[in-house]
This record gives structure tokens, sequence and C-alpha cells, in this order.
């Protein structure tokens, strides 16, 4: 029987201070299926990598993440900037938010760092805070990723040295998770490297999915 990490969440505040932002990456596949204006939430926004062009581009952003120092550097950030966001310390699994808030929520590699029954409850929680017809796009690990490995603490997910958890996903199990959403798009992109003449694989898989009408 696998063992079950007790403080994994709470690894993030070490994760973060670890690295600092340096720019997003691309958000090509977000602007395929979000066009402004749009009440978006960041779940699980960390420092602000994406929750900071968001604002840029003037969107109606919130940010959410479990790390108070995270959300502390990036209210730093907003307030040097004079940027308009909102941000909340909070558990995504329980968002501090009412029913039918958000048009967009996002969540760029956020569901690969949580237990299969968090990322149940995630999803449940992105749905309830979405309007009808509202937008959720996540970006998450694939099952070929280079970076795979660590304790194996559940089905392909693994803890590592700092605490924290690293799930990898598959087309079928993406699409058995979002069985309360409507899916419009699924990519995958596979980056082959080559370190010190060895071949590796990044690969990410992207989605995006619409919340279904609510019942009156």
């Amino acid at each position: 029987m696998k063992q079950r990490p007790v403080s994994h969440l709470k690894a993030w505040d070490t994760e973060h201070l670890r690295g600092i932002w340096k720019g997003p990456y691309s958000l090509d596949f977000f602007d395929r299926h979000v066009t402004p204006p749009a009440h978006i939430l960041d779940a699980g926004c960390g420092v602000g990598r994406y929750t900071i062009p968001l604002a840029m581009r003037e969107y109606d952003v919130t940010g959410v993440d479990i790390s108070l120092f995270a959300i502390t550097e990036l209210d730093n950030v907003r307030l040097r900037r004079n940027m308009q966001m909102g941000l909340a310390a909070a558990d995504i699994c329980h968002l501090p938010f009412r029913d039918n808030t958000f048009d967009v929520v996002v969540a760029f590699g956020v569901l690969q760092h949580l237990l299969e029954d968090e990322r149940s409850t995630v999803l449940t929680e992105f749905a309830r805070v979405l309007v009808p017809g509202g937008t959720l796009v996540i970006e998450v690990l694939g099952i070929e990723d280079m970076r795979i490995g660590g304790r194996e603490v559940e089905t392909t997910t693994f803890l590592r040295s700092t605490g924290s958890v690293y799930h990898y996903f598959n087309l079928h199990e993406i699409k058995d998770i979002f069985s309360g959403l409507e899916i419009i798009n699924i990519k995958e992109n596979r980056i082959n490297k080559n370190i010190a003449g060895k071949d590796y694989t990044r690969h990410m898989i992207s989605v995006a999915a619409r919340s279904r009408e609510k019942d009156i």
C-alpha cells in the first residue's frame, strides 16, 4: 500500500522560495478559447506567472494560491506596478467565492500537484464558481514527460524531496475527470530535448472545457 503524503500542499511556500517569476509560458492555447472582456480566476497562481500578463491585458483577474508567501510576493508586484487584480490565499479545493462568479478559470501546471481525491474535488469547485457556459483552461504534465519519477504515492503520482507531489496524466484519465464539464479542445505538446547526447521529451497536455448550464 502506497503511503499518502501528509503535507504536500504546505510544501509550496518552499517551492516558491526556490525560484522567481521570469515571465509566462505561452498563452496561445488560452487565446484560442478566451476573448476579453472576462472575469478570470487564476487558480494556483503562485507568484503571478500568468496573473501578471493577464492583468496587463486588462482582464479582470483574481489570483488564488495556498502559499501565503506567493500571494504576498504577487501583492508586492501589484503595488509596485500599480496593477489591478484580486488576490486570496486559499486552498483551491475550497474556493472562497460564490457560485457563478467567474467567466473563466485557468489552472496552469496546478492539477498535477494534487492527489486523486483532490483533483476530483477541485474540478467540482471550478465548475461551481464558473458561470453557466463559462470556460476552464488547464495545462498539466503528460505521462511521457522526462521529469516523471520519485517515490510513487498513487498511480503515476510521485513525491519529490521538496515534499510536493507530481502527477502525470494520460488522455483517458483526463476525459474521465472532466465528466462534469464539456471538453471543447485537448492539445498535446511534446518538446524533444537533447541533454548530454541523450534525447528526452517534455510532454504537456492543455485542455479547454465549458461548464454545463445549471439547473434552475
